[in-house]
């Protein structure tokens, strides 16, 4: 029996969901899901929890077992076809006697890059590319960002008042948005393997920058300070919290320089932004999370360099001489106005959540 179109699709969502089960775990890896199928019944699935775990579809064969003679696999990416922590997927389908794999679009890391498909045709194994693609972009997009271009994946992440401010005008913000929106921002920072803010954030907020909700994540800290302002104390600075990176400029005085590594903190000393990413890029941080403040903020979007923006909006009223979002933003005209497209909402408690794709954003390539 061989399902048709509308079939493929079911399999290949239900797939993505098991997918999405590995998404805090699995990175700098996929998070990958596989649901094997005969004669319309679903045999075997799993999801690729972590780093030198079994992958997706190894899980799925194994629960399967005899009964993977002759069905089809539907996996949210392509199979790779080398060894690496673990030996390739495509060697197990061949020898499970898989006669159709189904998946959205090829792998773009370097290591797979549509090799796993050849193999799997060489041995004979029909391969349909392009199922519930749109949907499983939406769900990999920051690892097939990290794969394509080298670079994390940035996210945006601002709570505001309904008026459209980060603060009041003392410089208060505790608490803009409800718990259940505080909540889902742990949920964000423990999807994400670094969490960026800058200078003036840190010496107001002392912020803590950790995942309170999901114990066992720690993502790296990033504390972006171009001329030393901040003295290497509190818990930006309290490594048995989490790591911490500092990102500072040439013109940065050697001596805090030598403050901040002695504190234990890691310092790369960088002229952009663009050089920040492809260093975290090839740490393998998957996606950075870009939690403050505004003028950071600014200059990531006049730069290009953000994919995401994730709006937090409580149901206050701050006023016009409260803090705006992107005070260093700076649009002409409405004609020169950007518009973003909205990719997902979700109302949490008194809060809302507003999830944009900022590629249609633009601006300058100067850092400053």
């Amino acid at each position: 029996m061989t399902e048709n179109p509308s079939q493929q699709q079911f399999f290949l969502q239900w797939a993505l969901k098991l997918g999405e089960k590995g998404r805090l775990t699995a990175p700098p890896n996929p998070w990958v899901g596989c649901v094997l199928v005969k004669d319309g019944e679903i045999i075997g699935e799993g999801f690729h929890e972590a780093p030198g775990k079994p992958h997706a579809e190894i899980i799925a064969l194994q629960k399967a077992g005899l009964l993977s003679q002759g069905a089809t696999a539907y996996i949210t990416l392509e199979p790779c076809s080398h060894y690496g922590r673990t030996p390739p997927c495509t060697e197990a389908l061949i020898e499970a006697g898989i006669k159709k794999v189904v998946i959205p679009f090829t792998d773009p890391d370097p290591l797979v890059g549509g090799e796993g498909v050849k193999v799997l045709e060489k041995a004979g194994i029909e391969v349909i590319v392009g199922v519930a693609k749109e949907q499983a972009e939406e769900s990999l997009a920051s690892y097939l960002h990290h794969r394509r271009t080298g670079f994390p994946y940035v996210v945006l992440k601002a709570a505001l008042s309904l008026d459209g401010r980060t603060a009041a005008a003392d410089g208060s913000s505790k608490w803009i948005t409800s718990e259940e929106a505080r909540a889902d921002v742990q949920r964000l920072r423990a999807e994400s393997q670094a969490i960026l803010v800058g200078a003036k954030t840190a010496l107001v907020d002392k912020p803590r920058l950790t995942v309170r909700k999901y114990p066992g994540f720690t993502p790296l800290r990033v504390l972006l300070d171009r001329r030393g302002n901040v003295s290497p104390e509190g818990p930006l600075f309290d490594l048995a919290l989490a790591p911490t990176l500092v990102a500072t400029s040439p013109s940065c005085p050697t001596s805090r320089i030598e403050e901040w590594k002695e504190a234990g903190a890691e310092v790369l000393v960088c002229e952009t932004l663009l050089e920040l990413l492809t260093y975290l890029g090839k740490r393998d941080i998957v996606q950075t999370l870009v939690e403050g403040g505004g003028e950071l903020q600014s200059s990531f979007l006049n730069e290009r360099l953000a994919n995401r923006l994730s709006l937090y909006y409580g149901n206050c009223l701050l006023g016009s001489e409260g803090y705006p979002l992107f005070p260093h933003l700076t649009i002409p005209s409405i004609n020169h106005a950007p518009r973003l497209a909205l990719k997902s909402t979700a109302r949490l408690g008194s809060s809302m959540r507003l999830d944009y794709d900022l590629s249609s954003i633009g601006g300058s390539s100067s850092c400053e």
